[in-house]
């Protein structure tokens, strides 16, 4: 009797599986892979050429890569408000196409262009505000020269993320993620090549150090907005959805891209304005210590890039399902995209615990002793990557598919709150007014993300996003 059971359970039991990982299957793992894993490399490569950024930078001077984190957090904080709400054409188009309404997706996308066009101006204005900030820093003369340098390049450039994100968003909002994917890798590889000419003055051009960084990035940005652009213009989708003909402003779309994109903005703007600030306040500790930190900071994102593609996707597929009025799939998807998540954080987590001194050697370059100090700083740190990385899973996932369902609102207020109120409050006491040590400053750090990622699931688990209609 029991060996009958065993058999007839068991053609079912093989079926569950093949279905979780059947690309064809609703929310199933494998249609969450086909459309994660591009954009994942496509974050990689992001998190390939920060690393290679940072380890050029580091060769050529401790107070290039000193300078560098700062200034470049700096630079995306003041253009992630108008990233976060421009990239939000993401999720609209994601709606509008699972509810297959081909015009509307189309008017998302020039809805968006014209956000981004505005944005770029308006990114160059802050550029004042941005040397005030690094101006009263406390950092050393040194690096605040290297870091206005840096920073005025990249803010030049910042438009060029906006329009960048916004164009992509027509394929991957579509799940056609493998065009960003090949475009990302393409924009990254010229980035490195242009990096390490212009850094160390190879070719015949002069050695620009950390200016040269900055330009390289500014360039390559650009070929991506003009290989995006080429793409939607000859796409043989544009008789479907027509991104030719639908070109004029559209009151009723551009104010939905405003309303739910701008608490995303404004959400983002305020969680990466709080962590610069912990950045800036590490600084305090010396160059020795900000450099370190730095360093685990650029290493961890071989970790944080390819779980931030997760997300993406898990925004993607809950904004189609969402669009298909399909709410049961849209848990699915955000409890598996979870799980894959968790299972990546914790092994890369654990590389990082195991084997910091591997990753420390890639910054040693020609520094030699003067390296030493850096690296004795950068080892403890490493060691709590591991929590650090699976908390963030949490809140990555959670608020992925919270904005995927257009749930924008409450992350904008929450993140408003807990940064403004908590985090900023205690990092400032932490490591400006008692002047503890940096570990218990990422250790804070760890405890607010852990907090954050436990809200956010709270929030999705409560359902109150199903009452939401973006397409109507």
């Amino acid at each position: 009797m029991a060996e009958r059971i065993k058999r007839r359970h068991k053609p079912q039991l093989f079926k569950s599986l093949s279905q979780d990982w059947n690309q064809t299957s609703e929310g199933s793992f494998g249609e969450i892979l086909r459309v994660s894993l591009p954009l994942v490399a496509s974050t990689a490569s992001h998190t390939i050429l920060t690393f290679t950024d940072r380890v050029f930078l580091s060769w050529y001077s401790p107070t290039a890569i000193a300078a560098a984190v700062p200034a470049s957090i700096l630079s995306f904080t003041f253009a992630c408000f108008f990233l976060g709400t421009g990239q939000y054409v993401n999720v609209l188009i994601a709606q509008f196409f699972g509810a297959k309404q081909d015009e509307d997706l189309a008017r998302s996308l020039w809805q968006g262009i014209y956000f981004a066009i505005v944005s770029a101006f308006l990114i160059i204005l802050c550029i004042p505000l941005g040397f005030f900030i690094i101006e009263h820093s406390g950092h050393s003369i040194a690096v605040i020269a290297e870091e206005k340098a840096y920073f005025n390049i990249l803010m030049f450039g910042g438009g060029l993320i906006v329009m960048s994100a916004v164009l992509g968003s027509f394929f991957s909002g579509r799940s056609r993620t493998k065009i960003v994917m090949n475009l990302s890798v393409m924009g990254a590889a010229i980035n490195i090549g242009l990096n390490y000419v212009l850094i160390f003055g190879k070719l015949g051009f002069p050695r620009m150090g950390i200016q040269g960084a900055g330009i390289a990035t500014v360039i390559a940005s650009g070929i991506v907005v003009l290989a995006y652009i080429l793409l939607i213009m000859l796409s043989k989708d544009r008789h479907q959805f027509p991104v030719t003909r639908l070109i004029s402003f559209n009151k009723r779309i551009f104010l939905k891209l405003l309303r739910f994109g701008t608490p995303n903005g404004l959400q983002f703007f305020v969680d990466l304005a709080t962590f610069s600030a912990f950045i800036f306040l590490i600084g305090l500790q010396g160059d020795d210590v900000l450099a370190a930190s730095n360093i685990v900071l650029s290493v961890s994102m071989l970790a944080f890039m390819p779980m931030i593609g997760i997300g993406q996707a898990t925004s993607i597929l809950v904004g189609q399902y969402m669009g298909k009025k399909k709410p049961e799939i849209v848990v699915t998807v955000t409890y598996r995209a979870l799980k894959m998540a968790v299972f990546y954080g914790v092994i890369i987590g654990l590389i990082f615990f195991f084997f910091s001194e591997f990753f420390l050697s890639f910054f040693r370059g020609d520094n030699g002793n003067s390296y030493d100090s850096i690296e004795a700083a950068a080892i403890p740190l490493f060691k709590i990557l591991p929590a650090f990385l699976l908390c963030d899973c949490f809140a990555i996932i959670f608020g992925s598919a919270l904005g995927g369902v257009g749930d924008t609102r409450f992350k904008m207020w929450f993140v408003i709150a807990i940064s403004v109120l908590f985090f900023t409050p205690g990092e400032l006491l932490i490591l400006g007014y008692w002047r503890l040590p940096a570990i218990t400053g990422w250790l804070f750090c760890t405890f607010y993300v852990f907090c954050f990622g436990f809200v956010l699931y709270w929030r999705f688990k409560q359902g109150k996003w199903q009452r939401i209609d973006m397409t109507s």
